[in-house]
């Protein structure tokens, strides 16, 4: 069982449910499902991480060089794949300054697996950049593309570009949790 502390919010994570209660008022509480929580713990624990000890290589079981935000429709990001003589428009579940994880659907005319290869164009606003991709992640509902241009050696170093739309998707994300909460 995992347990992060933030501030006065206590987050248990017992690989199924997430559950988030103030210590200040422990009566309060919320509780997640494993698709849900799974997302956020991964953001919370690469986000206190890095806030507390700086970036560090993690080479644990989740071997992600950096935090991923969510992506919700509202955020109007848009991404297409190119792959095998194909493009098709994906919608994005998250990303981060080293990748993408993208939804499959049932009309995509392409069948990844590990290690393909594809370039992705994201646009968000008016930032454009397309990047080539190899899959990492195969995932129960989706793939995860990493974009090698973003590591040089241990150095994660995105172009300006996907560095400006992450940050701005980040920026959106946190202005709709603070807006929702």
């Amino acid at each position: 069982m995992a347990t992060i502390t933030l501030r006065d919010i206590q987050m248990t994570y017992d690989g199924s449910t997430l559950t988030l209660c103030s210590l200040r008022v422990p009566d309060k509480s919320v509780s997640l499902d494993a698709e849900a929580a799974g997302e956020l713990v991964d953001f919370v624990e690469a986000v206190a991480e890095d806030s507390f000890r700086g970036l560090q290589k993690n080479d644990g079981p989740n071997r992600r060089e950096s935090f991923r935000v969510p992506v919700m429709p509202a955020m109007e990001l848009r991404c297409e794949v190119w792959a095998r003589n194909y493009t098709f428009e994906a919608d994005v579940s998250n990303i981060s300054m080293t990748g993408v994880y993208v939804e499959q659907r049932r009309s995509d005319p392409v069948q990844f697996h590990l290690g393909d290869t594809a370039k992705v164009r994201l646009t968000c606003g008016e930032d454009t950049i397309t990047l080539q991709a190899i899959v990492r992640r195969i995932g129960h509902n989706g793939y995860g593309f990493f974009f090698p241009i973003t590591v040089k050696g241990s150095v994660i170093a995105p172009p300006q570009e996907l560095r400006r739309i992450v940050m701005e998707l980040q920026r959106r994300w946190m202005s709709f949790r603070s807006e929702t909460a």
